[in-house]
């Protein structure tokens, strides 16, 4: 009888009056992070995942943070787990990032959360998130990562407790909890790791993909999948001087076939197409025959008529295809360098 009483309390019709889903952010005017829900923040190591979130919980102070605004007038109560970092590597990220990009020299106690429990055991690990949650009542918990809940990442039970456990405390506690994981090793297996990352991914309400890209100093930022509407125009940023993030145009992107291996980008150009490229690149060297890839990308935008940066990733896949510049690491500093292969014109 109690079992069909519960079945009873968990009927939906539509003429219930449920209240509205309730979205905490949108990334160029799309909702996201939603309450009582569970987002994934995946993707390779060293990829962006926990500068994505650095961005993000800025933006729980600060409205507008790059592409990600804030939907509520309020300053959302932040709760933060580091369960991967140092101590002194959490301490840097709030006061050498999230700080400054929230323009603030000082975070309210009353609404801002941050936890190290790297050096604590996984079973005491789960119970200090479950105290946290209940006790701190955030907006928003974030718990970077969430592999650490558990002794095996290829164990389907835990996998299993674990995402009912965090699913439950989502919806009572009325919060976005946003687990963190390693996607795998292989650069076309983009799954999340393990069986936690296989649970993850069946009840996530949405999946965000860092990554890096070819010139190695671009970030991604991709909504991959979404239960409501999905976010199509991705995020990118780069790091400033300062260490800071900094939204950047669109990055011509090299496309991946449906199982995730890089596509062909090469297509067939005109004798005037491969002329223009070349005298765009010649010119952008300036008599040189290497320059720095943000250098070279500076003078086309500046002095050879490239109309953006999008144009000029644009430009610069083709020229590589048609075999006028290519694109190497410089061996000491490991910079990325373009040489120019062809400095010939025609004319």
């Amino acid at each position: 009888m109690q079992d069909l009483d519960e079945l009873q309390s968990g009927r939906i019709t539509p003429e219930m009056e449920l209240p509205p889903m309730q979205p905490l952010f949108s990334i160029h005017g799309v909702p996201c992070f939603y309450r009582g829900e569970l987002t994934a923040d995946c993707g390779k190591a060293k990829s962006g995942k926990t500068t994505f979130l650095s961005i993000l919980m800025a933006a729980t102070i600060k409205r507008q943070t790059l592409a990600l605004e804030r939907l509520t007038d309020e300053p959302l109560k932040v709760l933060w787990i580091d369960t991967e970092q140092s101590q002194q590597s959490t301490q840097e990220i709030l006061k050498e990032r999230i700080m400054p990009l929230a323009g603030v020299d000082k975070l309210d106690d009353t609404q801002f959360f941050a936890f190290n429990l790297r050096g604590v055991g996984f079973e005491k690990r789960g119970r200090m998130v479950d105290v946290a949650i209940r006790s701190i009542k955030p907006d928003i918990c974030i718990i970077d990562g969430v592999k650490d809940l558990m002794t095996d990442i290829n164990d389907a039970v835990q996998a299993t407790l674990i995402m009912e456990k965090l699913m439950e405390l989502a919806k009572e506690m009325n919060c976005c909890i946003v687990c963190v994981l390693h996607q795998n090793k292989s650069e076309q297996d983009r799954n999340m790791r393990g069986s936690i990352g296989t649970e993850l991914t069946n009840k996530a309400f949405e999946v965000f993909q860092c990554s890096i890209l070819g010139d190695d100093e671009t970030f991604k930022v991709e909504q991959t999948y979404s239960r409501k509407r999905k976010i199509k125009q991705n995020f990118y940023y780069t790091i400033n001087k300062d260490g800071l993030p900094e939204a950047c145009a669109n990055y011509h992107e090299q496309p991946r076939d449906a199982q995730g291996r890089f596509m062909s980008m090469k297509q067939d150009m005109s004798a005037d197409e491969v002329d223009k490229l070349l005298k765009v690149f010649v010119d952008a060297f300036e008599g040189r025959s290497q320059r720095r890839f943000n250098e070279l990308m500076a003078v086309a935008l500046k002095k050879c008529g490239v109309a953006d940066a999008a144009t000029y990733y644009a430009y610069l896949a083709k020229a590589e295809d048609a075999g006028v510049v290519r694109k190497m690491e410089h061996p000491e500093t490991g910079e990325t360098w373009v040489e120019l292969l062809d400095n010939t014109l025609p004319f």
